[in-house]
């Protein structure tokens, strides 16, 4: 069901997550800081990770940031003059929904075959807020393999999708590797038609959807001008997106490492969870069964 040994890097946003995955499959969803670094040096094998009392700190820092930032939708808080993180017995939807892209977010600690229907929830969340985000009058669709609103071979799904965009494609199936039927790396697509006569020169949108926490930052070049340019020629170059359930933020709310930002526009998960709170209810995905089932699990962590 989940398998936590030690956070995957020192940030405090990444620490914080561990934290509160820990919090939520402990017997009484309660944990102290000090059982926090217990479990990691019980549970870490041959992997050389300890955090010092001042890391610890910051840890506490940034769930402090996460309280405010993300209200009512936030499921944990803090107790014992802010030492102990506690989970509620009960969580509302918006909670659980917070709990999904915290799974999401935290791919390596479930089991493989849960990381794909994690993965597809991610992308259909994503395509939600990319719809919500763009204007009203134009048009957002999914793009991606599993969940594609595109139909044919790649090659027709790729002109069909290129035109959308501006451009003027002519692909062919021989352009792509025999029986390749993939995404060309695009799980997202927006575009603004101006007028009825001519399709060029338009405002478009290409986007990733990127779950991993160790290369989510190099995914962008998936859908880059410069990459698809032979492809899809556009006179315009579309605006390039990145949807990340990774918290990506120091404990002051900026980004936690500028310069792993890449130039493109970055919408991780504050961003995904303020989108959400302006849509109608009906419009959100159902919450995943394994994160329903994984409400449901307790660890004897102590």
């Amino acid at each position: 069901m989940i398998f936590l040994d030690r956070p995957r890097d020192h940030d405090d946003h990444t620490v914080a997550d561990f934290f509160e995955l820990l919090c939520l499959v402990n017997m009484d969803r309660q944990i102290s800081t000090d059982t926090l670094r217990d479990f990691i040096d019980d549970n870490r094998g041959n992997k050389t990770f300890q955090l010092t009392d001042n890391q610890l700190n910051d840890v506490l820092g940034q769930i402090g940031w996460r309280i405010e930032a993300f209200a009512d939708w936030y499921p944990f808080r803090l107790t014992n003059s802010d030492r102990v993180l506690q989970a509620e017995d009960l969580l509302t939807d918006n909670q659980k929904r917070y709990i999904s892209l915290l799974a999401c977010g935290n791919l390596p600690f479930f089991p493989r075959a849960n990381r794909q229907a994690l993965t597809d929830f991610f992308e259909m969340v994503s395509g939600s807020v990319l719809k919500e985000m763009w204007p009203s009058n134009g048009q957002s669709i999914i793009v991606g393999k599993n969940n594609t609103e595109l139909t044919g071979s790649k090659a027709d799904r790729m002109n069909v999708l290129g035109k959308l965009l501006g451009g003027n494609p002519n692909i062919q199936d021989s352009d792509f590797r025999a029986g390749d039927r993939g995404d060309g790396g695009i799980d997202l697509a927006a575009y603004l038609t101006l007028d009825s006569w001519e399709h060029q020169n338009i405002v478009a949108a290409l986007a990733q959807c990127a779950c991993s926490r160790s290369d989510w930052t190099i995914k962008h070049g998936e859908i880059t001008n410069t990459r698809l340019r032979s492809l899809i020629p556009s006179a315009v170059p579309w605006a390039e997106l990145i949807f990340t359930p990774i918290s990506f933020r120091s404990n002051s709310g900026k980004w936690a490492v500028p310069a792993d930002v890449p130039g493109v526009t970055l919408i991780d998960r504050l961003r995904i969870v303020l989108s959400l709170m302006r849509l109608e209810p009906t419009e959100f995905q159902s919450i995943p069964q394994f994160v329903e089932d994984l409400l449901g699990y307790r660890l004897d962590v102590v």
